[in-house]
């Protein structure tokens, strides 16, 4: 057998009891720095500041950096040699290729 309460419990005192069952917004404040909206006491997710200090790298920040390390070039590139493409496959005499006329043996 489950559990059955006792006795029946009123809407009114349902609904109280429920009453502190509520989403609540969070409280943000400004960044001092970039003046973004952020929750208090964290880091900014913006400028990576907390308080005066820089703690956080932020994405844009990040990006830069991969660009940056991309292009830098690490060694300098040298020209490769130009070379001609191989053939596979042989050519073969013909009449247009040599001049010459061109006999079969059929008769």
């Amino acid at each position: 057998m489950s559990a059955q309460p006792k006795k029946k419990i009123s809407k009114v005192r349902g609904k109280t009891r429920r009453a502190h069952w509520r989403a609540t917004l969070p409280r943000l404040v400004l960044c001092a720095k970039c003046k973004v909206l952020k929750l208090p006491h964290r880091a900014c997710p913006e400028c990576g500041y907390y308080g005066r200090a820089k703690v956080l790298s932020t994405k844009l920040e990040s990006k830069v950096h991969k660009t940056l390390e991309k292009t830098k070039p690490d060694k300098p590139s040298v020209p490769k040699k130009a070379t001609q493409p191989k053939t596979t496959h042989k050519t073969i005499n013909t009449p247009k290729n040599t001049g010459e006329e061109f006999h079969t043996d059929q008769e």
